[in-house]
């Protein structure tokens, strides 16, 4: 049985977010009980803690080593995001994310007025982050960095929107706002930053179900990930290389008899 559904996205995600906001991002040495390297990396997540058995589930895990093919027979979700609302930027120790101030690091608000909608439900924006390298891959090959988008619904499902960042000739400016301020992280910082950026146009995407690429690694988790690239500039990738440093879980087996890796070179398609 496949686990995958590929999927369109003919419409709009639209960040037009206001940030007004004064926070400290705590240093990333701050220790942890999970991380990406050694003993307490991803190989061995389902040993540091009970909650975290199903990082090694029977179920399909994620990031998995997508193929060319798996982007075929398109089906339609929505994306948008209607009205502005305050948003902060904090450090979880394992990466840096966007969420409402409302919440706290472990528990996001919901923002109601960004949505995902696929299936009749409806998916409500709780944070976005970011990973270097990319978690995914496409036909062998990591790019430089996979923002993901999470999302809920009401009663408790998550979806995540999985977009790839490479090096190009042009900078990302829905990032220039995140890159001003995420290499002060020992200072009070006080931003407005009014967003109003088109990020997605149509573009093809393969859904998995499977779990989450963090502990507790939480299962029946829908992905959409779209193998189109946003550009970044070489300045934009410096920044958020400085701070993010390496924190990518490692290619899954994929369920449907898929290989970890491959080693077919894959060229970026740039989203415009």
């Amino acid at each position: 049985m496949k686990f995958f559904l590929p999927i369109t996205i003919p419409t709009f995600l639209i960040i037009g977010l206001s940030f007004v906001s004064s926070y400290v991002l705590s240093p990333r040495e701050e220790k942890s009980e999970w991380g990406y390297l050694g003993s307490n990396g991803p190989a061995h997540w389902y040993q540091l803690n009970e909650t975290y058995a199903t990082c090694k589930g029977i179920k399909q895990q994620t990031p998995i080593d997508l193929k060319d093919e798996d982007f075929t027979h398109p089906t339609k979700i929505t994306l948008d995001v209607i009205k502005k609302t305050d948003l902060i930027l904090l450090n979880n120790g394992h990466t840096y994310q966007v969420q409402r101030s409302e919440g706290t690091i472990d528990k996001p608000a919901l923002y109601e007025d960004a949505t995902l909608k696929v299936d009749g439900e409806t998916y409500y924006l709780l944070q976005y982050h970011f990973h270097m390298p990319s978690e995914h891959h496409i036909e062998g090959r990591d790019l430089l960095m996979e923002g993901h988008w999470v999302f809920r619904t009401s009663d408790a499902k998550l979806a995540v929107l999985g977009v790839f960042f490479d090096l190009g000739e042009c900078e990302d400016p829905g990032l220039n706002p995140i890159v001003e301020i995420i290499n002060k992280p020992h200072e009070h910082v006080n931003i407005t930053i009014s967003l109003t950026e088109q990020i997605f146009k149509e573009i093809k995407t393969v859904c998995i179900y499977a779990h989450l690429t963090t502990p507790p690694c939480t299962e029946g988790v829908r992905w959409f990930v779209s193998p189109d690239v946003r550009s970044i500039s070489p300045a934009q990738f410096k920044s958020l290389k400085y701070v993010l440093k390496y924190n990518a879980r490692f290619t899954q087996k994929r369920l449907d008899g898929g290989e970890p890796t491959s080693h077919e070179p894959w060229k970026p398609k740039f989203a415009h």
